[in-house]
């Protein structure tokens, strides 16, 4: 069975006391969607992530930590696929939501918006999906939401 590897993110801020997670709306498409695509040879799944949450939202965000992968079967042309989708944690950094300026997305993706991260599992509409963001809401709650990328420490924790 042949295989395929993508990888997308969780894009996190804060605003206005309250965490709000980036979705998309794919095109032609009816459902909400976290912004994700297929690893490009020799590329690692975090760039991949990266690239794509770019790419999909028009955002800037540094990748916090992983959350996991999710795994299903698909058929395609009346071929059964094995797909493994990374994702990540991210940071917003900067950029403004739906504004991409770089060729052929806007084909990809019909409409991207802020929701409340208590909202996001909800409004996700791919059972996988949902999972990642309530997972992403229990490491906030764990971490009390402080978002520091992998490998640093949080500001003022003395080390």
């Amino acid at each position: 069975m042949p295989r395929e590897a993508s990888a997308g993110g969780i894009v996190i801020r804060e605003q206005g006391g309250e965490l709000e997670v980036a979705v998309i709306r794919p095109h032609g498409r009816s459902l909400w969607a976290l912004p994700k695509g297929h690893v490009d040879p020799g590329e690692s799944p975090e760039q991949t992530a990266t690239r794509e949450v770019w790419e999909e939202t028009g955002l800037r965000a540094t990748l916090v930590a992983p959350l996991g992968e999710i795994r299903y079967v698909y058929q395609f042309r009346g071929q059964r696929i094995f797909k493994r989708v990374h994702f990540f944690l991210f940071r917003y950094q900067s950029g403004v939501l739906g504004d991409i300026q770089h060729e052929g997305q806007r084909i990809e993706v019909d409409e991207a918006r802020w929701v409340p991260l208590v909202r996001a599992s909800a409004l996700l509409g791919y059972k996988g999906e949902k999972a990642i963001a309530a997972r992403a809401a229990r490491m906030l709650l764990r971490a009390g939401t402080v978002l520091v990328p992998s490998g640093q420490k949080p500001e003022g924790t003395g080390d």
